[in-house]
C-alpha cells in the first residue's frame, strides 16, 4: 500500500466478513434451540389449560369428551382436534381449545371406553429433562381406545424422552 492511500485490502475485508459470518451462525444456532424450548414450554402450558377444560366438561356432562354412551348434548364423534374444540364450544366450556404453537402439529387426545378417564399429550421438539414427565404419565396410549385417539395416533409412540402426557 502506498503511503498516501488509506483503506483496507481485499484480503482484510474478506477476513472480517468471514468472522462476522461465523459469529452469526453461532448466534442463530443458539437462538434456534431457545425457540424450540420456548415452544415446548408453551405446549406444556397449553396442555395444562386443556386439562382444566376437560375437567369442566366432565363436571357438566359426567364423562370426558369422546365417550359414545352419554347424553346427546355432550356427545359427538371426534375425528380430529377441531371436532374436540367444536364440542367444547357447543357444551359451553370454551370457545376454542389451545393449539400447538407450531403449524402442522396438534395435540393427542384419547378417552377410555367408559368415559371416566382421558389422556392428552404432545410430542416435544427436543428432549428436555425439566418438561419431560418421564415416569409420571403413561408411556403409551394403551389405556384409551385407539378409535378415540385424536391428532397423531401414536403421539410419539413410546419415546418418553420427547412425549409429554397428562392423564386423569
Amino acid at each position: 500500500m502506498n503511503k498516501g492511500q488509506r483503506g483496507f485490502t481485499l484480503i482484510e475485508m474478506l477476513i472480517v466478513i468471514a468472522i462476522i459470518a461465523i459469529l452469526s451462525a453461532i448466534v442463530l444456532t443458539s437462538v434456534s434451540s431457545f425457540q424450540a424450548s420456548a415452544r415446548d414450554t408453551a405446549r406444556v402450558g397449553n396442555l395444562k389449560n386443556i386439562e382444566s377444560y376437560l375437567e369442566l366438561f366432565y363436571n357438566k356432562c359426567g364423562y370426558y369428551p369422546g365417550y359414545q354412551g352419554g347424553s346427546s348434548s355432550c356427545n359427538a364423534t371426534l375425528q380430529g382436534w377441531g371436532d374436540l374444540s367444536t364440542l367444547m364450544a357447543n357444551v359451553g366450556v370454551t370457545s376454542q381449545l389451545p393449539k400447538d404453537p407450531s403449524a402442522g402439529r396438534s395435540f393427542c387426545y384419547g378417552v377410555s371406553s367408559d368415559g371416566n378417564s382421558y389422556i392428552v399429550g404432545t410430542v416435544l421438539e427436543s428432549s428436555n429433562s425439566v418438561l419431560n414427565n418421564n415416569g409420571t404419565g403413561p408411556s403409551s396410549t394403551s389405556s384409551v381406545t385407539s378409535l378415540q385417539i385424536l391428532g397423531n395416533p401414536t403421539c410419539g409412540g413410546n419415546n418418553s424422552a420427547t412425549t409429554y402426557w397428562i392423564n386423569s
